[in-house]
């Protein structure tokens, strides 16, 4: 059985994880994590609608298309000079520690489920045991490196086990 004290590290690396995770998303080159992307709605009514680039060239918004959806998209965002994060890493902080310090625990679990599992094991109603935003921080000091895309899998590992090739 683990201690009181082993449960509260793995609770604070668990939580720094989420937290990193989550600047390394915000921090991607992708559409949707670009700050000048706009959804306008061509048919509201059926739920139709597409991301335009909405930087402004000379007074006028580009409007090209840098919607997710559209092949070449997320290439094209990966490339381009006008990319700028939709949150900075202050803001992301922000909003990760509001949820895990909220009391609502079906909050937390909704998003991270493990970390509500190790708030549960250590609940104790007097004694807060979710780890500080300073806790946290101490660990994150600087912005995550951006992460390639793995390649895209040609066999499984099974296919090949059995000797099949795909």
């Amino acid at each position: 059985m683990r201690t009181k004290t082993q449960i509260k590290q793995q609770l604070k690396q668990v939580t720094f994880r989420h937290l990193q995770r989550l600047l390394r998303q915000n921090f991607k080159k992708k559409p949707q994590t670009c700050t000048y992307n706009n959804h306008e709605w061509v048919d509201p009514d059926l739920g139709y609608g597409v991301s335009l680039c909405d930087v402004k060239e000379e007074g006028l918004p580009r409007n090209v298309v840098c919607d997710p959806r559209v092949e070449g998209c997320n290439n094209m965002a990966r490339e381009c000079p006008l990319w700028a994060p939709c949150r900075t890493k202050e803001q992301v902080k922000e909003d990760f520690h509001a949820v895990i310090q909220s009391s609502d625990r079906g909050l937390i679990a909704s998003d991270y489920p493990d970390i509500a599992a190790l708030l549960w094991v250590l609940d104790d109603p007097e004694e807060s045991d979710v780890p500080s935003k300073e806790e946290v921080e101490e660990a994150v000091q600087e912005e995550p490196e951006e992460e390639e895309e793995p390649p895209p899998v040609t066999s499984s590992w099974f296919a090949g086990f059995l000797g099949r090739k795909t």
